[in-house]
């Protein structure tokens, strides 16, 4: 934390239980990450939207059902749904381009009224890019010093060189949108 305020970062750190999410408050987070697996886990959803912050929701494998239980949730617990953004997310590492579908962003926009992002756990940085130019407002990339490391998200992240290149990529197509 004292390095992101320090480096104009905003933190940032997603509580996968109850006593994480009250944690990150006690340390001043200002907006909370659900993931994918807390989607339909009402009692978590309920915790979070009673403090009235900013959510990044990730969807993983839910379905429209389950995103809009999980938005009621979040809003009548008192996060107003404006302030929620809804990650379209595949969990398959990495993800294979024909399983991307980022036109579901749009349908989940248009179904919720919210603002859309995505989570991206395909090779490279095209993906994201393209998330951009269809109104994504977050983007969610995994980020590794080494892809070779051992562990699950290493293969699909980007090292540090890929990830200055896809946040450039992105600023000039904002530009570029206007």
């Amino acid at each position: 934390i004292a390095y992101c305020k320090k480096s104009n970062i905003g933190f940032l750190s997603t509580g996968f239980d109850i006593q994480s999410i009250d944690m990150l408050v006690d340390l001043g987070v200002e907006q909370f990450k659900i993931p994918s697996g807390e989607i339909t886990n009402l009692p978590y959803l309920r915790h979070v939207g009673k403090y009235g912050k900013p959510v990044i929701l990730s969807t993983g494998m839910a379905n429209m059902g389950e995103i809009e239980t999980a938005l009621d949730v979040l809003e009548t617990s008192g996060t107003p749904r404006n302030q929620t953004t809804v990650l379209h997310c595949n969990t398959e590492y990495p993800t294979p381009l024909d399983d991307v579908n980022l036109r579901a962003m749009l349908t989940i926009r248009d179904a919720f009224g919210v603002a859309v992002g995505y989570s991206d756990h395909t090779l490279g940085i095209e993906v994201p890019i393209a998330a951009i130019t269809l109104g994504a407002t977050v983007i969610e990339k995994h980020f590794t010093l080494d892809r070779t490391l051992p562990g699950p998200d290493h293969r699909a992240s980007l090292e540090p060189d890929e990830l200055k290149a896809m946040v450039n990529s992105i600023r000039n197509i904002e530009k570029a949108l206007g």
